[in-house]
């Protein structure tokens, strides 16, 4: 048969195939409106389940067959930033893919300039080691580049079919290789201390980028780190095996109809496009919304048939001498608060009573620095509450603010430091290991028996919101921050500007800031000790005490539908294929 027959027929099939598709898709879609008004998931899952176990195996060839066709036909250029975004959210890896603008943040544009002006210290820090002949700045021709003629060169453009990179640097360096003795190893620049595993990939990543020009991979890279410019070399096969399996699963949602399933995760809080994303996670009711609930279980419970954070709110069954609660009813119970709007309280006895003279601290820094510029305490002392701030202008400060704050702490008595989170935490063991010649006993004891009243609520109070933090408690109990966009990543950005500027306005904000923080745990904390003390009130739940709201009876389930009895015996199929 002549080739272009066989071609026609082939697609033939295919067309063919994509018909039975979209007719079985048709009438699973007919099937799922029958239940829709009932609201329950679970039917919804199942009845799925009834359709893919008869059209499974053609829809699986013919939706494969889609997605070559479709790679092969709308190859995505991938970038630096895109491939960074993914090692953080998928969501924003596409985004940025379609073009997709977010909101104009301070926080990501001092990002970048910090990161802007670290790469151009690098440079010369790095170029001071060569003589000027041997270091090019920006993309010299390619056979310059094949001839080895320069030992360096900085921001190092990429352009291919496949990928689109600029690299911070690269450098040549000798390898145990017969066939290339010397070969360019790429450089990246990061400008906070402590490296991690994502600049591991994306360093694995520029050299991939840089093989697809050259032609072979690098085995090492280096990372420049620090405020000392510190280097670091990292062999590059493990990673650039992963960096790899990156670029794969980016591969696979190149087809916009192909997308990632939106997941809120930590990163949301310093992304642009964290309103847009997060007004859709609320009007989905989407289970990621909850604080800390993973991928992994996000996807659990998706088979399960459960999508909603309401729908999760009636999985939670109190039980008698219920003693512990596993993370998913931890998950459960929140999601019952926020239905509810009631705070749920569980084993409130392991909390503790409130002290006699609560001492509530917060503390401003800058933690890639490892650096306090600012100590807040909030007290009560001859009649109302009184605040103290320790400000330091540079890092030489730091010990004058750390021995002010103790000197006022050694002028009371019966007291007990209360704070919120594991910062302070941290902060209390940085100062006695640097500042060991203000410790004294009284002191070290205070630090000891300091209250984490974060600590407090985990496990056991369950507030009606999606995260334990601060600000999402404190506006539920009623408390505002006059700067309503105030955050630790902002004050990040004004202590940035502070010292540049020396501006004292800004200080004023982050004082102001750092003082309402103190106000809002003390109002937290008050919450947290009336609760413990057994003073329900109505908007207050003791899980303890609850009943199941659908108990458990034995017998034959009685259907709304007769249709449902058939839902219901599917629900074992799975069961039947994997596992008998």
């Amino acid at each position: 048969m002549p080739t272009s027959k066989i071609s026609v027929a082939a697609n033939v099939a295919v067309i063919s195939a994509e018909v039975a598709t979209v007719s079985a898709l048709s009438e699973r879609s007919e099937r799922r409106s029958q239940f829709r008004f009932l609201g329950y998931a679970f039917t919804l899952l199942l009845a799925v389940r009834m359709s893919r176990a008869v059209h499974f195996k053609q829809s699986k060839a013919t939706s494969t067959t889609l997605r070559i066709k479709v790679q092969e036909g709308l190859r995505v250029q991938l970038s630096t930033k895109m491939y960074e975004a993914y090692l953080h959210c998928r969501t924003k890896c596409f985004l940025y893919r379609d073009s997709a603008v977010g909101e104009d943040s301070d926080f990501i544009k001092w990002q970048d300039n910090v990161q802007k002006d670290y790469e151009d210290g690098a440079w010369v820090h790095l170029a001071s080691r060569f003589h000027p002949k041997e270091i090019f700045l920006g993309t010299p021709s390619f056979p310059e580049v094949q001839s080895h003629r320069y030992k360096l060169i900085g921001q190092y453009e990429i352009a291919t079919a496949d990928f689109q990179a600029s690299l911070s640097a690269i450098k040549l360096a000798p390898i145990n290789s017969s066939r290339h003795p010397v070969e360019y190893q790429p450089v990246r620049a990061v400008g906070h201390e402590r490296v991690s595993d994502n600049d591991r990939l994306c360093l694995a990543f520029d050299a991939l980028t840089l093989s697809s020009v050259l032609g072979h991979g690098a085995e090492s890279g280096t990372l420049v780190h620090g405020k000392q410019y510190r280097t670091v070399t990292i062999h590059l096969a493990k990673w650039m095996n992963k960096a790899r399996r990156i670029v794969a699963l980016i591969r696979e949602h190149e087809n916009q109809s192909s997308q990632a399933p939106l997941i809120l995760n930590r990163h949301c809080g310093e992304c642009e496009f964290q309103l847009r994303c997060r007004t859709i996670a609320k009007d989905h009711d989407d289970l990621s919304l909850l604080a800390k609930f993973s991928e992994k279980e996000w996807r659990q419970q998706h088979d399960k048939g459960i999508f909603t954070v309401t729908q999760l709110s009636y999985t939670f069954r109190p039980r008698k001498r219920l003693t512990t609660l596993s993370r998913l009813q931890q998950h459960a119970l929140r999601a019952l608060a926020i239905r509810t709007n009631y705070i749920h309280v569980f084993g409130a006895a392991g909390i503790g009573k409130a002290p006699i003279l609560p001492v509530y601290i917060d503390v401003e820094g800058d933690p890639d620095r490892d650096f306090y510029y600012l100590i807040g305490l909030r007290l009560w002392r001859d009649g109302a509450n009184v605040q103290y701030s320790f400000w330091a202008d540079d890092s030489s400060s730091e010990k004058t603010i750390w021995a002010a704050c103790l000197q006022v702490l050694a002028t009371l008595e019966n007291f007990r430091l209360v704070h919120y989170g594991k910062y302070e935490t941290e902060f209390f063991k940085r100062m006695q290991t640097r500042y060991r010649d203000y410790s004294t006993p009284t002191l070290d004891a205070a630090v000891a028996g300091a209250v984490n009243i974060l600590s407090s609520i985990y496990g056991h109070i369950c507030f009606p919101v999606y995260s334990n933090g601060l600000k999402d408690i404190a506006n539920f109990l009623g408390f505002h921050w006059s700067e309503r966009s105030a955050s630790g990543r902002k004050a990040l950005v004004w202590r940035s500007q502070f010292e540049r500027t020396r501006d004292p306005n800004l200080k004023l904000k982050l004082t102001t800031y750092n003082a309402e923080d103190c106000e809002a745990l003390q109002i937290i904390a008050e919450k947290v000790w009336l609760v413990t003390a057994g003073a329900q009130t109505g908007e207050t739940v003791d899980v303890g005490l609850m009943k199941r709201q659908f108990p458990q009876r034995f017998g034959e389930p009685g259907f709304v539908l007769p249709e449902f009895n058939t839902i219901n015996e599917a629900a074992h199929w799975d069961h039947q294929r994997s596992r008998v």
